[in-house]
C-alpha cells in the first residue's frame, strides 16, 4: 500500500513538474480572458451626421437643410405614351388570363363529359354530372365572350401600321 500511495505521489510530483503543451503556453502569454469592449457599429445615419458636422464646422457656417426640388412634369406626349403602354399590358394580361380560364374550363367540361359516359348509375350521371356540365357549359360560354371582349380591348390598343 505504502508503495503505491509512493507511485502516485512520485506521479503527480512529475505532472507538477512537466512542461505545458504549446496551447496552454499560448494561453497563458495571452494573458486569460479577454474583457469585453464595447465598440458600436457605425450607421448610415452616424456617417450622415458627421458629414453634415465636419462640412459645417470645415465652413464655420451653418448647413442649411437641401431645398427639394420639385418634380418635372412629363411631356404630354410621353405621359400619353406611358398610358397607353400601360394600357396595352393591363389589356394583354386580361387577354392571357381570360385564354387561361377558356382553357381550364375546356379541359373540366371534357373531364365532365368523360364521367358522364364512365358512370354506370344513371341516376347519378344524369342529374348531378349532367348539372354540372351543363353549369360548365354556360361558365365556359361567359369566359369566351370575356375572352373576345379582352382582345378586342387588346387590338384596339395596338399601333395601327400604315
Amino acid at each position: 500500500m505504502k508503495k503505491l500511495l509512493a507511485l502516485a505521489v512520485l506521479l503527480v510530483a512529475i505532472a507538477g513538474h512537466a512542461e505545458d503543451s504549446p496551447l496552454v503556453k499560448a494561453a497563458k502569454e495571452n494573458g486569460g480572458p479577454k474583457k469585453k469592449t464595447t465598440k458600436k457599429a457605425i450607421t448610415n445615419a452616424d456617417v450622415k451626421k458627421s458629414a453634415v458636422k465636419s462640412s459645417a464646422t470645415a465652413t464655420g457656417a451653418k448647413v442649411a437643410p437641401k431645398a427639394e426640388t420639385p418634380a418635372v412634369p412629363m411631356p404630354p406626349a410621353i405621359a400619353d405614351q406611358s398610358k397607353l403602354v400601360h394600357a396595352r399590358a393591363d389589356a394583354q394580361k386580361r387577354a392571357d388570363d381570360a385564354q387561361i380560364k377558356v382553357n381550364d374550363l375546356d379541359k373540366e367540361l371534357d373531364r365532365l363529359e368523360q364521367s358522364y359516359y364512365a358512370e354506370n348509375d344513371p341516376n347519378y350521371r344524369d342529374k348531378t354530372i349532367a348539372a354540372r356540365f351543363d353549369q360548365t357549359k354556360l361558365q365556359l360560354e361567359a369566359a369566351r365572350k370575356e375572352l373576345a371582349d379582352a382582345r378586342d380591348a387588346l387590338e384596339k390598343l395596338q399601333p395601327k401600321e400604315p
